[in-house]
């Protein structure tokens, strides 16, 4: 393996050149790297500068995660970058790519810093809800001043290079390549004498920073700080970078960093930041090349087709959109412009990039737009008849090799294939709305999908930018059949038994969603939930009661916001949910004809009723081999249904309960609600072993 670090003396610059495929980790072969190269410029008589500067496509990208919350082998950060601050020679940094977490931290110990035009530089370790670690909290506040450094730690966006300049971050913007624009920036210094200037002998501009004013900013961001608690952390470390010498300030972001590695709420951050990358591993799936992806076809010009061709588009894709008349595909093409109307209005695309994605774009009202694309995928409405109609018309046009994907949420995807000559290429592909934006793709195979169709739909997730998760063909795969026969079941419930629908939503807001269950069904359309349930009992029962509000809503009309009324009354113009005394007339002659006497319910029953169903059908469907990994599960509902993520999802929140209780409480409810509460044999297994669902993801692999 060739060195991680190597030194080039270059007449007065001397280069340490970092080159750690595939992302410049901070691991301890280029800490002691970087100290030996230092030691041999400081050494090289004709040296005046040291340039800090990567190979490949990005600066340090940051800290080795494999490090975290264990040893680390000698030389430390603190170390390796303290040695880069007192160096006798002036060192200076050219960041290129991405410099985040340590790999800022390192640039912030050289003297000066500079940066091609595109790099981009920030503090992410909220993220993974952890207090920067490596001397971020004393040299940043240091360098920009208190307040800019806690919005660049507790927000944990990326700034640009323009912007790094204009706060001091950076001194420079270089132009060309970044070794060659760091070398010419380190000779005009070493023509000028340029001083060693150490960031750890300036004083804080504490402006902005009174507990008042961190207070206030605090509130700002509170709908992003819910449920968290790093941010107390982060904030006492740059405390201590106003009040405490370097040295003393480092002391004290070491002793808050370790204690915020040792909080559940990293851990289940980190978790879910892991989880996030090895989804896309399945186990048992030969290794083998995906088909390439060169141009798409997406059936139905709605909401979801519509998203779905942005999206194909936003990766390059070229993407014929097909509708059945050209009124409807104009309707859809225009709300793909607006869209992307909105997204320039904020400043995050060019009306020229606009152009060009609406030109990948090509609307069509024939399949026969479909002749040559790689994969097609329908998105027409959640109706078995109709999405067998037209995956039926796709499989006679579409291209011997071409996967088709259909967009359903919760049908079968076997019964659908069904309908085609290629069973073995048909495949779920559940995008979730807006499909332009949300990170999660189910993907669901279907008893015939083949392992070349599951890698090449995994690779269409990694085109899209998306995390695919795979899922077993069932009901509502992971997600929905979670959320229909766990989470919203038990609402109702709730609701026949007497919580209101105010109680039960705010209940679980304070858990951490960011909207609760029944403002959820009322923004989905409640009639979207019934038209699926209609598909359901065609193919499976469920004991009543299930969904009797819902339905009966949608009987009345009472279809949510786009009707102004649901569960909730919406008036023009205005999404805000007012409570419905109809709603809570009718749950009442509901739980009437079906003998539910009702009462007042805690908000810790409320809590826990939602929850735990969660948790034992996800164990079920582990069970059942739906899901592959507790994991999966985990990544499903942090991405696309909105658990929180300081929690770790379902099922990593189960084993910080404790299976034990879980199982205890799940038979509990058992006994007093019924069959629909029986406890998952895994559950009970794991339980009874003092198990967890993490050692369970680790012997299935």
């Amino acid at each position: 393996m060739a060195e991680a670090v190597r030194y080039e003396g270059r007449g007065e610059v001397g280069v340490i050149l970092i080159d750690r495929p595939p992302v410049n980790a901070i691991d301890v072969a280029v800490r002691r790297g970087i100290q030996t190269a230092l030691d041999q410029a400081l050494a090289d008589p004709a040296v005046k500068v040291v340039l800090l500067a990567c190979e490949g496509r990005t600066f340090l990208s940051g800290a080795d995660l494999n490090e975290l919350g264990g040893a680390i082998e000698a030389p430390g950060y603190y170390e390796t970058f303290d040695a880069l601050e007192a160096s006798t020679k002036p060192v200076v940094a050219v960041l290129h790519g991405t410099a985040l977490g340590g790999g800022l931290e390192c640039a912030l110990a050289c003297h000066y810093r500079a940066a091609v035009a595109d790099a981009r530089m920030g503090m992410p370790e909220i993220t993974l809800g952890i207090v920067p670690g490596a001397g971020g909290t004393q040299r940043l506040p240091r360098l920009i001043g208190a307040r800019p450094a806690l919005e660049m730690m507790i927000a944990g966006a990326p700034v640009d290079a323009a912007k790094a300049k204009a706060m001091g971050l950076i001194d420079e913007i270089v132009e060309g390549a970044p070794l060659q624009g760091g070398l010419d920036y380190a000779r005009r210094l070493a023509a000028q004498g340029a001083p060693v200037r150490r960031t750890g002998e300036r004083t804080v501009d504490a402006a902005g920073f009174s507990e008042a004013e961190v207070a206030d900013y605090l509130k700002s961001q509170a709908r992003a700080l819910k449920g968290r608690t790093t941010q107390e952390k982060t904030i006492a470390a740059i405390r201590a970078a106003i009040e405490l010498p370097l040295a003393d300030g480092l002391k004290r972001e070491d002793e808050l960093s370790q204690a915020s590695l040792k909080d559940r709420e990293s851990e289940a951050l980190r978790h879910v930041f892991f989880a996030e990358r090895e989804v896309g591993k399945i186990p048992g799936l030969p290794a083998m090349e995906p088909a390439p992806i060169r141009k798409a076809a997406v059936v139905g010009a709605g909401t979801m087709g519509g998203g779905i061709a942005m999206a194909l588009a936003n990766a390059g894709v070229p993407t014929a959109l097909i509708e059945v008349s050209q009124e409807a595909l104009d309707r859809g093409l225009k709300q793909v412009r607006e869209n992307y109307e909105v997204t320039v209005s904020r400043g995050r695309m060019t009306p020229q990039e606009l152009e060009q994605r609406m030109g990948l774009i090509r609307g069509a009202t024939s399949q026969d737009a479909a002749a040559d694309a790689d994969v097609v995928i329908e998105a027409v409405f959640e109706d078995m008849d109709l999405k067998k109609k037209v995956l039926a018309g796709i499989d006679a046009v579409a291209p011997p090799h071409a996967i088709l994907g259909s967009n359903t949420s919760t049908l079968s995807i076997t019964e659908l294939a069904k309908a085609t000559r290629r069973p073995e290429q048909v495949v779920g592909l559940h995008f979730f709305s807006p499909a332009h934006v949300m990170r999660l793709l189910e993907i669901v195979r279907g008893e015939q999908t083949s392992s070349q169709t599951l890698v090449t739909s995994l690779e269409v997730a990694r085109k899209l930018k998306k995390t695919g998760v795979v899922s077993g063909d069932a009901f509502g795969f992971i997600g929905n059949k979670m959320m229909q026969d766990g989470y919203f079941r038990e609402a109702e419930q709730l609701l026949l038994e007497g919580a209101s629908p105010e109680q039960i939503d705010a209940v679980m807001e304070r858990f951490g969603f960011a909207m609760g269950p029944n403002k959820v069904n009322d923004m989905a359309g409640i009639d979207v939930g019934t038209k699926v349930r209609e598909e359901l009992y065609k193919r499976e029962s469920r004991p009543d009661p299930y969904f009797v509000v819902s339905d009966a809503l949608t009987a009345q009309g009472k279809l949510g916001q786009k009707t102004g009324e649901g569960v909730y009354l919406y008036k023009a113009g205005d999404r805000t949910a007012y409570p419905n005394p109809a709603t809570t007339a009718l749950i009442r002659e509901l739980a009437q004809a079906r003998q539910i006497p009702q009462r007042t319910i805690d908000d810790a029953e409320i809590e826990e009723r939602c929850i735990l169903p969660l948790i034992n059908v996800g164990a079920q469907l582990l069970d059942d081999g739906i899901a592959y990994r507790a994991k999966d599960i985990d990544v499903v509902w942090t991405s696309g249904y909105g658990f929180p993520r300081h929690l770790g999802g379902p099922m990593f929140y189960a084993d910080t309960l404790g299976l034990k209780h879980v199982l205890e409480r799940v038979a509990h409810y058992h006994e007093t609600l019924g069959h629909y509460w029986t406890p998952a044999p895994l559950l009970v297994r794991l339980a009874g072993e003092g198990g967890t669902f993490t050692q369970f993801d680790q012997h299935r692999g």
